[in-house]
């Protein structure tokens, strides 16, 4: 009896600490999320549960192990099938770059260098203690579904090497793999997790979205790395020219809208981490907002205390900052020219058009 305890003791030992199978799934190995989005996706929310094609864009949660000479991410959510991207900024060793430089390596059309200084001294920038060693950038598209990736060493002092990384399909079977050892896979199925708009959203209990694998070697391209531990990532949906930044970055923006240019971009003037730990606890989610109506006032507030208030809730994910506003008074019948009220003139257009039909 004891010798068979013993040996399914080594096998669930053996189990629970399998390396991650790259497929865009969250395996049991990554263990509880190092963090939750707090935010709604201002890139659209994707409602399609397909593997591949996907309507919206969002970063619902971030994990990250590493195993066996490789440093495994997980991002739980979508990204939408025209082109944006998922870029991916790694902090695992000595130096780097805390403020993007626009010398790095040509790739991805020059993506990179788009989100860094433009010689005006901008550039997007990392919250303090994060210095970036490595960029990876994952996207897909197409009339047939094929997603791509490419990757940079980001070094001090700029340059370093970069390239483009391969392509392949959903989930998988369709992983890429590169030839420096890169594994992408992307599986969009996710039809949970945030919604759309502005304001505070929750993440949780979605099990898809983006996986990458990364050799540790290729973070030692000068010998100096020393053994590699631990890292921070930081990540965030960006447009297809890598050049609108959307509030989907993770950790999250407290309820932001959508940051615009990565180049004015600076992370440290955010409150909160935008990026998270290996080994970290992901906060728990705030209660989400929406637009919340007394009369024709409007607030953004949680539901719970939009009712403590008396108010209108108009749902998870509605915000107040829209044309129309949510709260304004429904349009006058028989306004017919438009002008918020009913009044003679509008009489007048109705006599003056009397007995005309198409």
């Amino acid at each position: 009896m004891k010798t068979i305890i013993t040996t399914l003791s080594l096998i669930c030992a053996s189990t629970a600490f399998a390396q991650p199978v790259v497929d865009g799934t969250v395996d049991a190995s990554y263990g509880a999320p190092n963090a939750m989005q707090n935010t709604q996706t201002g890139f659209g929310n994707s409602d399609l549960g397909m593997p591949d094609f996907s309507n919206g864009s969002e970063i619902d949660a971030g994990y990250a192990v590493i195993d066996g000479g490789y440093l495994y991410i997980m991002f739980a959510g979508n990204l939408e099938s025209v082109f944006n991207k998922i870029d991916i900024f790694v902090d695992a060793r000595s130096g780097g770059q805390n403020r993007l430089r626009s010398d790095n390596s040509d790739v991805d059309f020059d993506g990179l260098n788009r989100m860094g200084d433009d010689g005006t001294g901008n550039g997007l920038t990392f919250d303090a203690g994060f210095e970036a060693d490595m960029w990876v950038s994952m996207t897909c598209g197409g009339e047939v579904f094929t997603t791509y990736a490419s990757y940079a060493e980001l070094h001090t002092e700029g340059a370093g090497f970069g390239t483009y990384i391969g392509q392949g399909t959903s989930g998988g079977d369709g992983a890429i793999y590169g030839k420096t050892g890169f594994i992408l896979a992307l599986d969009n199925s996710n039809v949970g997790g945030v919604g759309y708009g502005e304001g505070l959203g929750c993440g949780e209990g979605v099990t898809t979205g983006i996986e990458v694998a990364i050799p540790l070697y290729l973070l030692d391209w000068d010998g100096g790395a020393g053994d590699i531990t631990s890292a921070k990532v930081c990540a965030f949906i960006n447009n297809s020219g890598h050049d609108y930044m959307s509030n989907q970055v993770i950790g999250g923006l407290g309820g932001s809208p959508n940051l615009g240019d990565p180049r004015n971009v600076n992370f440290d003037l955010i409150a909160g981490d935008q990026f998270f730990t290996i080994g970290g606890t992901a906060d728990p989610c705030p209660d989400p907002t929406g637009a919340c109506c007394f009369d024709t006032d409007c607030s953004d507030l949680a539901e719970a205390d939009c009712v403590a208030l008396s108010g209108e809730y108009h749902g998870d994910g509605s915000f107040c900052n829209t044309d129309p506003s949510p709260c304004a008074p429904p349009p006058c019948q028989g306004d017919v020219d438009g002008d918020g009220d009913v009044d003679v003139e509008d009489l007048l257009i109705v006599i003056g058009n009397w007995g005309c039909s198409p």
